[in-house]
């Protein structure tokens, strides 16, 4: 049995190019890839935790006239605290496309095939990532908590602004943040990189 990367071997997906082959991958390599992208995309644009995705609901994200929402307001499993989800116009016709074509009456977004009372599991999530990076040099550092983490190195890259990013991820300090991030790692790496005596 192969070893499961463990959350500190995660990478986040660096460039716009990672974050579109896996998203080529997800349609080539994945039995559901309309729920798959819709998975990947909520979680690279919103930083939640797989978990978090997994317990939405049809009406977190559709309102009374079955309208995809622009955002939604959930409480994290793991700290309590209330969090506002966006839905870009991308997501919004995704959620769309899947709610028509998914064929499930299930309350759950996500629901099981086994069991539509219940959501998928992370477990499953965690096996299709494995399986989209398998011979992937590229995508080397995938996990499922590499969507969390490929949110926040790309707000930290478009703001700098580490202080909302912290709270974001309910972190106790800047540099925790930083090296959850991998921002840490890619500066030591360059200043190594041209390092010699």
């Amino acid at each position: 049995m192969k070893k499961q990367l463990h959350i500190q071997d995660s990478e986040p997906l660096r460039t716009a190019a990672q974050i579109n082959i896996v998203r080529s991958l997800i349609k080539a390599k994945t039995k559901e890839p309309l729920r798959n992208r819709l998975i990947f995309d909520i979680g690279i644009n919103n930083g939640i935790r797989t978990n978090d995705i997994l317990r939405l609901k049809v009406d977190d994200v559709v309102d009374a006239n079955g309208k995809p929402k622009a955002s939604t307001t959930i409480v994290e499993s793991k700290t309590g605290k209330k969090r506002v989800l966006r839905f870009n116009e991308s997501i919004q016709n995704q959620l769309a496309t899947y709610l028509d074509q998914r064929g499930s009456s299930s309350d759950w977004l996500f629901a099981s095939y086994h069991n539509p009372q219940k959501p998928i599991t992370a477990q499953a999530v965690y096996r299709m990532f494995s399986r989209i990076k398998a011979g992937q040099p590229l995508l080397k550092g995938l996990t499922a908590h590499s969507m969390r983490r490929t949110f926040g190195y790309h707000f930290y890259k478009q703001t700098h602004d580490v202080v909302t990013l912290m709270k974001i991820f309910n972190h106790s300090s800047q540099a925790i943040t930083l090296r959850y991030i991998g921002i840490e790692k890619e500066d030591i790496d360059k200043e190594l990189s041209n390092f010699s005596l």
